[in-house]
């Protein structure tokens, strides 16, 4: 697997779409500093998973997004995308098949980050699983940026062996040994409050076996009263049977006399009816003359409307011809005066149209002036160009002069300094003599009196070390003890909250859903600061109300389906001294559902307050509650919510104790491994200090013995720096007369820069002027259009108002014509006189004939009257027969009645039989013969008050005690799972950490060999190797000790950088021999190495560069010469980074100027 390359949008410098490809083995980015190269490398540590903004060269991770420059604004989003083939099928997983996977991360400025594999959206943990074993990873060792090789080699034990096992693959088994330590940690939690749960139900299995056997008890009791209710009924339907009789036969000689009466008045009504006959034909002949009455009355009323609208009509007639009359008048003199308007426009435009011509001819030859004028100007800015031209040469001559004057100043300068550092180099030679020597001597002792001392001091800080790391384990055992009381006060913690959660019933989805869209701020239980004298009558009180939801304030609309309570706090409320709610704190005082609840140390006291209106409820010390007429109980302490919330506040104030314990405690850890760490820094400083001692000690020897030797080749040197002495003179004489001929030309330079200054002074003067006759030409070519342009506004203004006048002309011309029309059409309608004398002669007619109509009308409602009369005298008759047919129907409805009664009381009887589940046939007839309804009353009020004595019975518990029994059992079955599941997991832990040992000390040796192996080849000599730090392959750290050819050096902090820089990367190509990534990053890392050691790294990279691929940036030529590809990046847009060609030779370049 190799990347083939990386595709930058907005990241950092790179702000357009930049494609860096990588087809070769060695790719090389080169370019100047600060052009954006790293950003490069940046990239992929970021897309594979990197975090921490720090490790970034940021302080946010939004800093990656490119955040605008002088000429570009910032962008939203940045997003790298990195290209791998996997041909040779390195990864694995449901990514081996392809060819190509492509790794992408996007983030935004709100700080959202989204990561694609394939572009498809995935987590960032998928992103790390896909490279887990191969060696890449954020902080791998792949990718070597600037400053890492130090950190490498100086890294901490622990951090070193991170390296160790990305390399053995283990990665993937710690990270599963950390779920499986997690499953764990869940599991044994999930045991603890499993067992917290069975327990609680062993409580709660005991209690429903009690109300079980209450609950069989009452089911006897219950049938029994079933049985002697329905013999009760029974006896009951037996009495009403023979009710039923008796009433039948009294019914039956009561309708025999109704018929007597019924028959009396249907003679009668027979008579009626003949005369209603009568009576409805007159009524008839009544309607049609009165129908034809009101026909001729509306034809007398519409011939009397239509003589009135005609005389209205004669009058508006004459009244619009006066109107058009008027109307013609006003037309024609509108006319005129228009038409008069339109010559005098026309007339205005002709010297309009006059003054035009005359402007544009003034325009044309003020335009020709200010040509003119231009031209002039044009001319002199020419002149006065070529004079500041070479007055700039003059200027630039001057330079020049003043530039050799100062080299020339600055190489005397340097012969002086070197002149002067002669004479005291050959004024020490001569004061030198044999007392060097015994300078040397005296220093060696000195040292050697030095290292005794350091001896001393350094056994003295390794007895003092051995006594902080004990007072830091005694600490840190303190520590873990105190975290063990936590995590199990934790563990009560969540088994109360467990048990405070189960009282809370599980709401309807329809409550459900209107809680999520009406959040509440908690349960009652939560808002109430309830007193221990208080906590059993408020538990009493409100044991269906503590786990309640409370709402800051009144909802809208509450819910339509609840099954819960719900309850909203009211502001303002006013308590009496002796309310409830002044007792469980400011939040319990804004509960109307306390309203009316006193308290009371005894009951006596709690009866008088009964007796006062504003009191329905009191609670006593004692846990009872007393109402009007009634009381309750103190519940069961064990399902006390508010003992458990007491509870739950009791372990959160011991968990802060043990919290605070803990920081103090580790504050003191910290302070004494602080000073542990110092008094260790000391240690090793004092260490150091010994080594330096004995190098100083070697040094001073090899000195002692040198000195001679070079007391001779001082000597030597001394004739020497005589001769070059004598040069120095010689050369200080030349320079002294250049620079006095350097001064004479430069104030010839001067003379002619002051002729200059006048003649400029005199142009610039002659320009002003021409520049102001310019702008006044100017001005007047504005003047002159502007001018133009008013009187063409002017003539086209006029112009509109004169069409707009001969349109108005048109439009009045039109209006007398339609009016003409008008006056013409209405002389030529008829005339309304004859209608009128026609409409009189119809009227006088109708009022004859409706005259005729009502004498008849009169003669029928007579005849009318007589029959109704008649009828009358024969209904006055007939009210006694009726009254007599009522007063027996009465009597007979009555008994109706009471038959119906009684036959529905036997019904009633019925149903309940029916709801006692129980045949009435199969009653009667096992029914005592002794059985008296008295008797088997008291019988039964007997049972029903045993029924009573037995109390609130729970009719469920009896299934209850089988379901919970069940649950106990699958509790049961659930632990034993559990525990085998823990017994799984540790197992696998075991078998986690053999395979990690054994991969873990494979590599490890295989690493250290090939350390040992490329050490040599990389220094030409020398060793190096790795070591364990303790003997658990699991926690163990790894130091690594390197020893260049010549050196003893103790530590490997006592390397030079070069060296260490050498070293690391033996290291990281050992790694890679082992597990070699897809490829390596490495930035700048031979800054640091001279050109021999570039040159023994760029062939260690040669060699590894068939396995791997490189991807590095320098600035070293030889670095450049090595690889098969160049990258350049350039910004020559500043804060945008840019890809460019770039050939070997352009590379050498630019390494050459960095």
């Amino acid at each position: 697997m190799r990347l083939k390359y990386i595709r930058l949008t907005g990241f950092k410098s790179f702000v357009d779409s930049t494609k860096v490809a990588f087809p070769e083995q060695m790719t090389c980015i080169v370019g100047p500093n600060g052009c954006g190269k790293s950003n490069v490398i940046d990239a992929v540590r970021w897309v594979l998973g990197e975090s921490s903004a720090k490790n970034l060269r940021g302080d946010a991770m939004t800093d990656v997004i490119f955040n605008g420059s002088t000429a570009r604004k910032p962008v939203s989003q940045a997003s790298v995308e990195l290209v791998f083939d996997n041909t040779e099928r390195r990864l694995q997983g449901e990514f081996a098949d392809y060819n190509e996977v492509s790794v992408k991360r996007q983030v935004s400025r709100e700080g959202q980050s989204v990561y694609f594999l394939n572009g498809t959206k995935c987590r960032r943990r998928d992103i790390t699983d896909l490279f887990l074993g191969t060696g890449l990873g954020p902080r791998s060792y792949a990718i070597i940026e600037q400053g890492m090789i130090s950190r490498l080699i100086e890294s901490r034990p622990q951090e070193l062996r991170v390296f160790i096992e990305e390399a053995a693959g283990i990665s993937k088994y710690k990270e599963r040994r950390k779920e499986t330590e997690n499953r764990i940690a869940r599991t044994r939690e999930n045991l603890e409050r499993l067992t917290d749960v069975r327990e609680e139900l062993g409580k709660q299995l005991a209690k429903l076996q009690r109300q079980a056997a209450s609950a069989r008890r009452y089911q006897t009791l219950k049938a029994e009263e079933r049985r002697l209710r329905s013999e009760l009924q029974a006896l009951r339907w037996l009495h009403y049977q023979q009710q039923c009789d008796r009433v039948e036969q009294e019914l039956t000689s009561q309708e025999v006399e109704l018929e007597k009466w019924q028959a009396e008045q249907r003679g009668s009504e027979r008579g009626q009816t003949e005369l209603r006959e009568q009576e409805q034909a007159l009524q008839d002949t009544v309607e049609q003359t009165q129908a034809q009455f009101y026909q001729v009355s509306s034809q007398v009323t519409s011939l009397e409307q239509d003589i009135r609208y005609q005389r209205q009509l004669a009058q508006q007639r004459a009244e619009q011809a006066a109107t058009y009359a008027r109307n013609a008048t006003q037309l024609a003199e509108e006319l005129a005066a228009e038409q008069a308007l339109c010559d005098e426009l026309q007339g205005t435009g002709e010297d309009l149209q006059q003054q035009l011509l005359v402007a544009e001819e003034q325009s044309i030859l003020v335009n020709e002036q200010r040509e003119e004028a231009d031209m002039r100007y044009q001319d002199w800015r020419e002149d006065w160009q070529s004079l500041r031209d070479t007055q700039s040469q003059l200027t630039e001559r001057s330079a020049v002069l003043q530039a050799e004057r100062r080299a020339t100043t600055e190489l005397m300068t340097q012969g002086q300094q070197r002149r002067q550092q002669l004479a005291d180099e050959l004024a020490t030679l001569q004061h030198q003599d044999t007392k060097a020597l015994d300078v040397f001597r005296s220093e060696l002792e000195q040292q050697q009196a030095l290292l005794e001392e350091a001896n001393s001091q350094l056994a003295q800080l390794q007895e003092q070390q051995q006594g902080y790391e004990q007072a830091s384990q005694t600490l840190q055992q303190q520590e873990q003890a105190l975290a063990g009381q936590q995590h199990q006060l934790e563990g009560q913690r969540g088994s109360v909250e467990h048990l405070l959660r189960s009282q809370e019933p599980q709401e309807l989805p329809a409550l459900k859903a209107w809680l999520e869209q009406h959040p509440s701020i908690g349960v009652l239980r939560d808002f109430l600061q309830v007193p221990n004298e208080w906590l059993a009558a408020t538990e009493t009180l409100l044991q269906h109300w503590l786990a309640a939801p409370v709402f800051s304030e009144q909802p809208s609309q509450w819910p339509v389906a609840v099954d819960r309570p719900l309850l909203a706090f009211t502001p303002g409320l006013e308590w009496p001294t002796e309310s409830l709610a002044l007792q469980l704190g400011a939040k319990a005082q804004q509960l109307a559902l306390l309203q009316g609840v006193a308290v009371a140390t005894d009951e006596a006291t709690a009866k008088q307050l009964l007796e006062q209106p504003e009191w329905h409820t009191v609670a006593l010390t004692d846990g009872r509650v007393l109402g009007r007429g009634w009381v309750l109980g103190r519940p069961d302490d064990a399902d006390s919510q508010l003992v458990w919330q007491q509870e739950a506040e009791r372990l959160d104030a011991a968990l802060a104790e043990l919290k605070t314990q803990r920081s103090a405690l580790a504050q003191e850890l910290a302070a004494h491994q602080q000073v542990q760490a110092e008094n260790a820094s000391r240690l090793q400083q004092v260490q150091q200090q010994v080594n330096t001692v004995q190098q100083e000690v070697a040094r001073s020897q090899e000195r002692l013995l040198s000195a001679e030797r070079d007391f001779a080749r001082e000597q030597a040197r001394k004739v020497a720096l005589e001769e070059e002495q004598h040069t120095l003179e010689e050369r200080w004489l030349a320079l002294m007369a250049e620079q006095e001929s350097i001064e004479q030309r430069q104030i010839e330079l001067e003379q002619d820069e002051a002729d200059y200054g006048p003649r400029i002074e005199a142009a610039e003067q002659r320009g002003e002027t021409l520049q102001q006759q310019l702008q006044s030409a100017q001005q007047a070519v504005v003047e002159s259009q502007q001018q133009v342009h008013r009187l063409q506004l002017e003539s086209q203004q006029v112009q509109s108002k004169r069409q707009h006048l001969e349109q108005q002309i048109q439009r009045l011309k039109e209006q007398q014509e339609r009016l003409a029309e008008q006056r013409q059409a209405l002389s030529q309608e008829t005339d309304t006189e004859s209608e009128v004398l026609l409409l009189e002669e119809q009227l006088a007619e109708a009022l004859l004939q409706r005259e005729d109509v009502e004498q008849r009308l009169l003669l029928e409602k007579e005849s009318l009257a007589a029959v109704q009369e008649r009828l009358g005298v024969l209904q006055k008759g007939q009210s006694a027969v009726l009254e007599q047919i009522v007063k027996q129907r009465e009597r007979v409805e009555a008994s109706k009645l009471e038959l119906a009664a009684s036959r529905e009381r036997g019904h009633a009887l019925l149903d309940t039989f029916n709801e006692l589940g129980v045949s009435l046939k199969d009653v009667l007839a096992n029914l005592p013969e002794e059985a008296e309804e008295k008797k088997w009353q008291q019988a039964l009020d007997t049972c029903s008050s045993k029924i009573a004595q037995l109390g609130a019975i729970n009719l469920a518990a009896i299934e209850e005690v089988e379901a919970q029994a069940e649950r106990q059992a699958y509790l049961d079955a659930q632990h034993e799972d559990l525990q085998a599941s823990l017994d799984i997991l540790e197992e696998a832990i075991k078998k986690i950490d053999r395979e990690t040992r054994t991969r873990f000390k494979h590599t490890f040796d295989q690493v250290n060999a090939d350390l040992q192996r490329l050490f040599p080849k990389v220094f030409s000599g020398g060793m190096a190797y790795l070591e364990l730090t303790d003997d658990d392959l699991l926690e163990t750290g790894v130091t690594i000790m390197a020893r260049p050819p010549g050196k003893k050096n103790s530590t490997i902090h006592l390397l030079s950088g070069g060296e260490k820089a050498l070293t690391a990367l033996a290291l990281v190509f050992a790694i890679f021999r082992l597990n070699p990534a897809p490829f390596c990053l490495l930035d700048e890392v031979d800054a640091p190495l001279d050109d021999i050691n570039v040159g023994r790294f760029c062939r260690l990279v040669q060699e590894m560069s068939e396995s791997v691929q490189f991807i590095y940036i320098s600035h070293n030529k030889i670095a450049m010469e090595m690889a098969t590809h160049l990258v350049g990046v350039t910004m020559q847009e500043p804060g945008v980074s840019r890809l460019v060609a770039v050939d070997v030779e352009e590379a050498l370049a630019i390494a050459d100027a960095t």
